[in-house]
């Protein structure tokens, strides 16, 4: 089984545990090995800190730390779509080779809210947007908590993010599509 190194930049835990748990659903074609000394060592505290020095960061991750892929984990902020469009463009506009950008529509949390959701009612059919509620909304329905502290938050998304079925976000979360579509890209490319 061919064996990737990664790393990642984000603005929090979440984005880091979201993505590890998601990237083992690859691993009947490719095993994703977080760089966990990379990752400690570069981490972001801030959006703006994303955003500033995200090219930065992955440039020194894929040549100096031979990573063979980098993440970069951002909330978009917003609901609105010319938002998404404009951080993606300023993200794709450096044009850093193996480079997948995974942008939330206002937060991460409503990713994992559907995972919630999809997880407390299996048999759930009808498609509820819920990326348009607030950012507070979707964190108190996923931890109970408006701001919660990372050791209770932590636990959750990892449980939420464990298992679940990609097909089924991808159809509820247009914003994970377009990160889950890089993804497959890259996956098919490498393989």
């Amino acid at each position: 089984m061919k064996q990737l190194k990664y790393g990642f930049y984000g603005e929090d835990d979440a984005h880091k545990i979201f993505l590890h748990n998601y990237l083992s659903h690859f691993a009947n074609e490719l095993v994703f090995v977080r760089d966990d000394a990379f990752c400690w060592k570069f981490r972001a505290r801030t959006k703006k800190e994303v955003d500033d020095k995200f090219a930065e960061v992955a440039q020194r991750g894929l040549i100096w730390y031979q990573q063979q892929v980098f993440f970069v984990v951002r909330d978009v902020d917003s609901i609105q779509e010319n938002e998404f469009t404009i951080r993606y463009s300023h993200f794709a506009e450096v044009r850093i080779d193996k480079l997948l950008v995974a942008l939330p529509v206002q937060c991460i949390e409503h990713w994992l809210w559907y995972l919630k959701q999809k997880k407390e009612n299996p048999s759930l059919t009808k498609n509820i947007s819920l990326e348009s509620q607030p950012r507070k909304k979707a964190k108190f329905e996923v931890y109970g908590f408006e701001d919660p502290p990372n050791e209770l938050s932590n636990p959750i998304v990892d449980d939420l993010s464990k298992q679940f079925d990609i097909s089924w976000l991808e159809s509820r979360s247009g914003s994970f599509k377009h990160f889950h579509s890089q993804v497959k890209i890259f996956v098919a490319q490498t393989i």
